[in-house]
C-alpha cells in the first residue's frame, strides 16, 4: 500500500497503486471537493474541474488531454494544476486540494 498525504486536511491515507487520487479519497471518506461541488461534480469524468489539485511531491504521468482542455485557462496561472480524477497514484504522494 502506498501513502497519499493531503496537506490542507492534514491527513495521510492508504492508496492502491493505479487508482486515481479521487478514488482513493472517496474510499477513505475524504472530500477533495470545495463547497457545493461536494454534491455537484462530474463524478470523475474530468468535465467540471472542481477536483483541481497541486501535486506537491511524488511522480505522476504527464497531463492527459482531458486535463489540458479542462484546465487550459488556469494552467497559465498555475502550470502545476492537475485533476484528482485523472491522476493515478504511482508512488507515495503529497497533494494540496482546493487550489
Amino acid at each position: 500500500m502506498l501513502e497519499l498525504r493531503f496537506t490542507k486536511q492534514k491527513r495521510t491515507i492508504k492508496a492502491e497503486k493505479g487508482e486515481t487520487i479521487r478514488e482513493t479519497a472517496i474510499r477513505n471518506k475524504l472530500s477533495i471537493y470545495p463547497h457545493i461541488f461536494k454534491l455537484l461534480n462530474c463524478r470523475g469524468r474530468g468535465l467540471c474541474h472542481s477536483c483541481a489539485i497541486k501535486v506537491v511531491s511524488g511522480d505522476t504521468e504527464p497531463k492527459n488531454e482531458i486535463e489540458n482542455q479542462q484546465l487550459a485557462g488556469k494552467l497559465k496561472e498555475n502550470p502545476e494544476l492537475r485533476l484528482a480524477c485523472q491522476v493515478k497514484v504511482l508512488n507515495n504522494m503529497t497533494v494540496e486540494t482546493h487550489v
